[in-house]
Order: structure tokens, then sequence, then C-alpha cells
């Protein structure tokens, strides 16, 4: 897996990981680069057939190559396999062959992550991840960390992904 460039957008329901994903999806395309994405379905029951509204199904409708889910047993790309690691995903993604794979979920995997926060009591308990790379936070929550943006600040976002595409993000 170290020849493929993944990243990681990790937080807490409803801290927004969706809907950066795809303004990076978005960005990455403007860029003239592919993505697949691999989401991490955080809840107890099986995945139903996806529809027009679901995550992977705008993520591949936003832009990306390959969208893959993964939750409660079931990988999303009509196979089924009892359990998975996110590697089996990402190898599957990877047959994609795309420029990069944003991951969704999957908090403890050792890649490079973009974290969402909605509070300063997220950050106690998220900080201690591997690999972050950012952090995104509400405009009113202070860190005092050099690597925390505000999440409404498109320019310095879309400054950070160009060069992580670059890989320049560290």
């Amino acid at each position: 897996m170290d020849d493929m460039n993944i990243l990681q957008i990790v937080g807490f329901k409803n801290s927004g990981k969706t809907t950066l994903m795809l303004e990076l999806i978005r960005l990455a395309q403007e860029n003239g680069k592919t993505v697949a994405t691999v989401k991490h379905h955080g809840h107890s029951s099986a995945l139903e057939m996806p529809s027009a509204l679901t995550d992977s199904t705008r993520f591949f409708e936003g832009g990306a190559q390959a969208s893959i889910v993964y939750g409660a047993g079931v990988i999303q790309q009509h196979v089924r396999k009892k359990e998975t690691e996110l590697e089996d995903l990402l190898y599957m993604a990877a047959k994609a062959e795309t420029d990069f794979i944003f991951v969704e979920g999957f908090k403890d995997a050792p890649y490079e992550k973009i974290v969402l926060i909605r509070s300063e009591r997220d950050w106690i308990e998220l900080k201690s991840l591997q690999e972050i790379a950012l952090v995104l936070k509400p405009e009113d929550v202070n860190l005092n960390d050099d690597a925390a943006i505000d999440r409404n600040d498109k320019a310095q976002i879309e400054a950070w992904f160009a060069a992580w595409m670059e890989g320049n993000s560290k």
C-alpha cells in the first residue's frame, strides 16, 4: 500500500466528512486527478442497495472512478464478505488505477489524515490518532495548533490540498 496516495477523512458523526470528501474530489478532478473512495459504514446494520442519494453513489457521481463502502460485513461493490480490513478495500480501490484514494472513516488506520472536529471535546478524543496532517475546526474552537484551520476557510483548505496533491503536506 506504500505506493498508493491515500488520504483519510475522519471525525465523529455530522462533522462534515462527506461534504469535505465531495469537495476534495471536485478539486482533484479540476486538477486533472482521479479519485477512488472507500467509506466505513459505521452502523451495525447491513448495507442496503444504494440509491442515488447515498454517500457512495454521491462520491461516484461527484467524480470518483470507483466507490467502495464497507460496513456490517458487507462491501458495497456488489461483493459480500463476512469480515474485511481496510487494506482489502484499498486493494480493491487501487484496481481503479486512480491518482488518489480517499478514505472516510477507519480512524485508527495508519494513513495521512484530515481530522474534522466539532468541539474541543472532539479534539481531546481524536488528537492521539496517527498521521494527522490537518485539523479542520469550527471558527469558535481554539486549539492553539498550527495544523488546525477553520472549517469555513476554503482558500486555506484548497491551498493545503493543492500542496498535498503535490506531495508537500508535511
